[in-house]
């Protein structure tokens, strides 16, 4: 689920046409009508290449001529303007990535996405509402995050005062953000992409959407059938599960990514902890963070971190450090730093491990997902439950990944619930293509196959290896992703590629 990181790749250009017959015709909302987009000069931060827009979309969809709010675009142009096949619209995931920020490190850091796709399509950077340049922002009291209990409460006083925390969280980010706080969840997002399809005026949609946006891609799918020319969904979230059926999905995926950093922390030079079994290091912290926080003096000489570490918000940190393995991701500390960080941690300094100091706006993601994965329970006696199996399915990471904290952080949470999981397929008139990796430790590989059965259509294509996503890492998977972004090349259906 986790917001993304990128990098390059990507083949030639011909079958513009044939791919756009196999589009469908279905393009209702397309009119002639409707307002181009006004480009500008964006901020100074994103570099000079970069255009900046905004679209605006109503605040809440059942009310279509009511109150408005934008929706944040940037636009970093085809490098050969000649051989341009369209606008390539990207969501690195989250919830709360800001796809502006994908488009504008391309901007300053070549490579991020592959060379073909920056050459061949006008890359899009999607703000979802209430996110990155989008207006209003969510945005929430920094003091009282700051201040929110573990997420793993051990008594019924700990669960609720951890209920009490969250329900003020939550009215902060109520009496910040106003009435869109209710209106952030997916189904609003995919209408409000649907919009910007029309608003760029190239036609059916071509959409990367990665870990979270797999969902917006999904419901774009579901909801506009007919208006896309190629949808990528990589590292697949489903929103068809029970919210503690999700958990324990993601649980076997974090357990078994930190078993593979054990083994290559074996043999790897560069692993700080030596000989020492990683598995034991994490179960040994955990242990101890669930007694007491662990310390991180080094966040209080900076004041950018938590001062301690809980028990939540260390399985977390080392979650988002496993996303990345060592070999696919250069712009992140990835395994090695994450060795490193364990390895001071057990030596009496977290500071690695602790989450950086909150801002107004971190919340959205929780916003966000409060209003599409809340616990079917309330009780802390369901919540210790969930915390018993998780504990027992995976006794070095106890199963608290981002999953287990909407589970815990939505608790008392006074935001609408307005899109529950719920079964739904989609039938796109086009094929769109999943993608997952077997070892993902966020976005289970089990996930992608259930979403493969919601989109009957669609061709799953697998990488057998680690890491969260494959759009943005060298290899046969990014290539083929890449053939059907540029010429509508699918895999055959079951492919499995090497890391």
């Amino acid at each position: 689920m986790r917001t993304m990181q990128l990098v390059s790749t990507m083949v030639s250009a011909v079958a513009l046409a044939a791919l756009c017959a196999a589009c469908g015709s279905d393009t209702k909302d397309a009119k002639p009508a409707v307002q181009p987009l006004s480009w500008t000069n964006c901020p100074a931060e994103m570099g000079t290449q970069v255009q900046c827009a905004s679209v605006e979309v109503p605040l809440d969809r059942d009310k279509p001529d009511g109150d408005k709010i934008t929706v944040g675009l940037n636009r970093l142009p085809a490098s050969d303007a000649a051989h341009r096949i369209g606008s390539l619209v990207i969501d690195p995931g989250g919830p709360g990535g800001a796809g502006t920020s994908v488009v504008a490190g391309e901007s300053a850091h070549p490579g991020i996405i592959p060379a073909q796709l920056r050459s061949r399509f006008d890359l899009i950077g999607f703000d979802p509402r209430g996110i990155g340049t989008s207006k209003p922002l969510v945005q929430c009291d920094t003091e009282l995050q700051a201040k929110l209990p573990d997420i793993y409460p051990t008594d019924q006083a700990s669960f609720d005062a951890l209920v009490a925390a969250n329900r003020a969280l939550g009215q902060s980010c109520q009496r910040l953000t106003g009435p869109l706080l209710d209106h952030v969840d997916t189904i609003n997002v995919a209408r409000d992409l649907d919009v910007v399809r029309q608003r760029l005026g190239d036609g059916p949609l071509n959409y990367l959407g990665l870990s979270y946006g797999t969902e917006i891609g999904f419901e774009y799918a579901r909801l506009f059938p007919g208006n896309s020319r190629a949808l990528v969904l990589d590292g697949a979230l489903v929103h068809s599960l029970p919210p503690s059926a999700m958990h324990v999905y993601e649980t076997a995926a974090f357990e078994d990514t930190l078993h593979r950093f054990a083994d290559w922390c074996h043999t790897a030079t560069d692993c700080a902890l030596g000989g020492d079994d990683a598995n034991s290091v994490v179960r040994d912290l955990a242990t101890q963070a669930r007694r007491a926080p662990l310390a991180a003096p080094g966040c209080v000489t900076s004041g950018q971190c938590k001062p301690t570490v809980g028990l939540g918000d260390l399985m977390q940190q080392i979650q988002d450090e496993m996303l990345f393995a060592p070999d696919l991701q250069p712009v992140s500390p990835g395994w090695p730093g994450l060795a490193k960080a364990l390895d001071q941690a057990r030596h009496g300094d977290a500071s690695a491990l602790s989450p950086a100091k909150p801002t107004p706006s971190d919340a959205a993601g929780l916003a966000v997902g409060c209003a599409e994965f809340r616990a079917d329970f309330d009780t802390y006696a369901m919540l210790k439950s969930e915390q018993t199996l998780a504990a027992t399915l995976a006794p070095n990471t106890l199963g608290i990944g981002q999953s287990y904290s909407y589970l815990a952080q939505c608790q008392g949470w006074p935001g609408a619930f307005s899109n529950p999981p719920h079964t739904a397929v989609a039938k796109p008139t086009i094929r769109p293509l999943l993608v997952n990796a077997t070892h993902d430790p966020s976005t289970s590989y089990g996930w992608a196959q259930l979403m493969a059965t919601e989109i009957p259509n669609a061709v799953f294509l697998t990488r057998d290896g680690n890491g969260h996503t494959s759009s943005l890492l060298p290899g046969q998977t990014r290539d083929a992703i890449v053939d059907y972004l540029i010429n509508g090349t699918l895999p055959a259906p079951g492919t499995v590629l090497p890391n």
